[in-house]
């Protein structure tokens, strides 16, 4: 570890996590408003996720050409500062809703019952059909990722083409959540690897001071990721 002292295990808490995302609206008075919803749709990668996210970039954007078109002083411009402090609020509420501790972000099924009707169906063999449906699911984005990791290290040229790790960016191929570490924004690290801000700064600071990192022993080495850390995201993790 080239003699660096490393900082013991952190785990970020759920609750710091929702108040993280939920604060970027206040303190940036409403222009970082599509931020959270950003995140939250690169997490879950699910359509209707990505519209709220240009509904709020589109009410930013809004936000930004009002400003410039009206006069302070007059009664516009205090229309502007309604707008203003009503989507910093509305976003920032929203954003403690969806990443409320113990939230389960996956997609509810079109027509699936709900209330006292889901629970009249949680019955011992539904339970074990969904506990199968998940281990299903898991092992087919296990079997993508190895796929995925095997066209890098084979056919690298394919594997940028086809922006494997790199979930920041549009794409069609499904890489089953790999992340490229030497490219993608501190948004990504966070939402994808679930990295604390500290650990993102710390991440892109030694990223930027090395150029790239060329393993997961070599991202220990030079941040204050714990060994135990990376062994836990190095099934997400490539490096090209």
């Amino acid at each position: 570890m080239n003699g660096k002292q490393l900082a013991p295990r952190r785990r970020s808490s759920p609750l710091l996590r929702q108040v993280a995302w939920a604060s970027i609206p206040i303190w940036s008075i409403g222009f970082l408003s599509f931020v959270p919803f950003l995140g939250f749709a690169v997490i879950n990668r699910r359509r209707r996720d990505w519209v709220v996210f240009g509904v709020y970039l589109a009410a930013t954007i809004a936000m930004i050409v009002s400003l410039g078109a009206v006069n302070s002083s007059s009664g516009a411009g205090a229309a502007v500062g309604g707008f203003i402090v009503a989507l910093a609020g509305c976003a920032a509420v929203h954003t403690a809703v969806l990443f409320r501790p113990g939230r389960e972000q996956a997609a509810v099924p079109a027509g699936a019952p709900t209330g006292a009707a889901a629970g009249a169906l949680a019955e011992p063999a539904s339970l074990e059909q969904a506990n199968r449906e998940a281990v299903a699911r898991a092992k087919s984005r296990l079997e993508r990722r190895k796929e995925a990791r095997r066209m890098v290290a084979a056919q690298p040229d394919l594997a940028r083409d086809l922006k494997i790790g790199r979930p920041d960016l549009p794409r069609d191929y499904d890489d089953g959540g790999l992340v490229d570490v030497n490219h993608v924004p501190g948004a990504v690290l966070s939402a994808q690897l679930g990295l604390a801000p500290a650990e993102v700064t710390d991440v892109l600071t030694a990223r930027e001071r090395l150029g790239r990192f060329t393993s997961a022993d070599e991202l220990c080495a030079y941040t204050q990721l714990s060994p135990d850390r990376v062994d836990e995201l190095r099934e997400l993790m490539i490096f090209t």
